[in-house]
């Protein structure tokens, strides 16, 4: 059963024009730099990040699950250059290391174990972000003893297939803690992703929607949200001769605390074995050109990414996919 041609580029033709309306269910309307669990914004895998953080319909792994859960559905065969020769179809576990902005003693990490069904692959995942070295100033603008933030985020949910469209669904519990402030939120992620034609694809995401957030500690100040992000794209994928594939990607997020970003970026892969990206934020606050590297060996992908940045340190980020 085909999804109608007609309805789908209705859709698509309202995908670049996302902008934060008054949705006081997901906290859209905020202003910006207003939220809270602002490290849920980085993303920790490689192939993202090297993408500069483009990939909504690009996106077709296990891996890639906290910027579309539809990544992770089940695939008969590898759909764009840097998929595994195994595909997606098969169980995977993804385990990542990262040092971003290294001036704060920075580091993340995170696990993922895609599980796979018949029709569906169940996901696990969990994330952590932690910053050691944040200078501390009192009410007089003196430095005080350097304090520690971190945030941890855990998921569990489900990937498959509804007729053309893959299909994915995540609940989350976040906690961020500064210092001595600790908050906890309940989170939803959520997306889909279509083939238009061969090689062309669409996707669409919804991640850090709370469906339920503590309150504040001290009274007074602003209850505390994550930082909703939504997030279109396209992307395209082709084969150039016989040992080349390459693939574009062009998104449109906007976040409830933020404008509008469109994050772009490219891979090209050789002899399904090793890939090279590029990507670049346009539009960010604060935007830093993106590159990576993957190397892929029978069931492994060893992946790479630099991450720039506009005033801090760069970033450099490791992850292995192993499917089985």
């Amino acid at each position: 059963m085909q999804i109608s041609r007609s309805i789908l580029y209705a859709i698509l033709a309202g995908i670049f024009s996302i902008y934060p309306t008054k949705i006081y269910a997901l906290e859209i309307n905020r202003e910006y730099g207003e939220a809270s669990f602002k490290f849920l914004k980085l993303p920790l895998s490689p192939r993202i990040v090297g993408l500069g953080g483009a990939g909504a319909a690009l996106s077709d792994g296990a891996g890639e699950l906290d910027l579309n859960p539809a990544a992770a559905a089940p695939t008969a065969a590898p759909t764009s250059a840097a998929a595994s020769p195994a595909g997606n179809n098969s169980g995977h576990i993804i385990a990542s290391q990262g040092y971003p902005f290294s001036e704060f003693g920075a580091a993340t990490n995170f696990i993922t174990w895609s599980i796979p069904l018949e029709k569906y692959s169940l996901l696990l995942n969990a994330r952590y972000l932690g910053f050691d070295k944040i200078e501390g100033h009192n009410d007089n603008s003196q430095a005080t003893t350097a304090y520690g933030a971190h945030s941890f985020k855990a998921q569990a949910g489900v990937a498959g297939m509804l007729l053309d469209i893959s299909w994915g669904l995540t609940v989350n519990f976040a906690t961020n803690n500064i210092a001595n402030a600790n908050y906890s939120s309940a989170l939803i992620n959520a997306g889909l992703r279509y083939q238009i034609i061969s090689g062309l694809y669409a996707g669409l995401s919804a991640v850090n929607a709370d469906f339920w957030t503590s309150t504040a500690l001290v009274a007074g100040n602003a209850d505390p949200f994550p930082p909703t992000a939504l997030q279109a794209g396209l992307s395209y994928a082709h084969a150039i001769g016989s040992q080349f594939k390459a693939a574009l990607a062009l998104d449109a997020r906007t976040r409830n605390d933020e404008k509008m970003a469109w994050p772009m970026g490219a891979e090209i892969t050789y002899a399904d074995l090793i890939t090279g990206r590029i990507g670049y934020p346009l539009l960010e606050q604060e935007p830093g050109i993106a590159a990576g590297v993957g190397i892929h060996w029978s069931r492994f992908q060893l992946q790479y990414a630099y991450q720039g940045h506009e005033t801090l340190s760069a970033g450099h980020f490791f992850s292995l996919d192993v499917a089985y």
